[in-house]
């Protein structure tokens, strides 16, 4: 217990370097993921009916606009899911409707309420979706999350950007969990373009590859703490809060691939073994 309350001034330090490159160089980074400077600035539809914008990410997907479109109407747990990480939305209780969704469904309409699940009662935060706006073919808007839309790059490629809407934060506890949730809900909203996108090619993202790399960021970070608390010296704090940076990139800012949470996972297993035996 007594090396544990030693380590709480590490530890503090650790997580205050690695909020300040949150805040200064990586959130403004993953608040417009994919998308281009003009694209997070343009109007899009929808900007009205929020108090202000939150990100716009987009992605590219080699599919003509009318292909894209068949797809992204299909969202919602009552019609192909949210392409994001299945792994997690089941562990948290979200169940969608089909695992191998189709463009089964045709239509979307004003009104229609977009499901985070077809069974709340097992959900850890009940949440839906109303739709307010449509333009058939070219986007629609989601009330409490925000604006999809499709632009033509050519008849055989489309971008899609998706706009989220500033939330009112009323409080300091609002504010607080703005801060934990908004990369939380970024690493989803990413999954989810890059779900469409492949959907729409006609891939499958490997749930595998998903589940590496998610187990790799969660392993690497508990490697990190156990690095804080049971190593000792200067250099063992440097170490971790080198470790604690590329944690967050490779959270954040590199591909979410295993190769980069796993790598990663490694060099902190060599650090918490050299740390053992130079502590015998």
């Amino acid at each position: 217990m007594s090396q544990i309350m030693e380590s709480i001034p590490n530890i503090a330090l650790v997580i205050g370097v690695q909020i300040i490159v949150y805040v200064v160089f990586l959130r403004s980074k993953i608040m417009a993921w994919g998308a281009s400077a003009e694209e997070a600035a343009m109007p899009l539809v929808g900007d009205d009916l929020a108090s202000g914008i939150s990100s716009t990410r987009a992605i590219s997907i080699n599919a003509p606009i009318s292909e894209v479109w068949k797809w992204i109407i299909q969202l919602g747990a009552d019609r192909g899911g949210f392409f994001s990480y299945s792994f997690l939305e089941k562990a948290l209780g979200y169940q969608a409707r089909e695992e191998n969704p189709t463009p089964e469904f045709q239509e979307m309409e004003v009104g229609r309420n977009v499901p985070g699940s077809i069974d709340e009662s097992k959900s850890v935060i009940k949440y839906n979706f109303r739709v307010v706006v449509v333009e058939t073919g070219k986007s629609f808007v989601l009330e409490n999350w925000g604006a999809f839309v499709l632009k033509e790059i050519n008849s055989k490629q489309t971008r899609l950007i998706v706009r989220t809407h500033e939330q009112a934060l009323s409080n300091k506890k609002n504010k607080i969990e703005d801060f934990i949730f908004t990369p939380l809900h970024y690493i989803m909203e990413r999954r989810m373009l890059m779900g469409m996108k492949a959907r729409v090619e006609g891939r499958r993202l490997s749930e595998t590859s998903d589940n590496l790399w998610l187990l790799g960021v969660f392993l690497s970070g508990i490697g990190i703490t156990s690095n804080v608390l049971f190593g000792q010296g200067i250099l063992n704090v440097s170490l971790s809060i080198i470790y604690g940076i590329l944690w967050l990139l490779t959270f954040l800012i590199f591909e979410p691939k295993p190769k980069y949470s796993l790598s990663l996972l490694l060099l902190e297993a060599v650090t918490i073994v050299m740390n053992v035996v130079a502590g015998k």
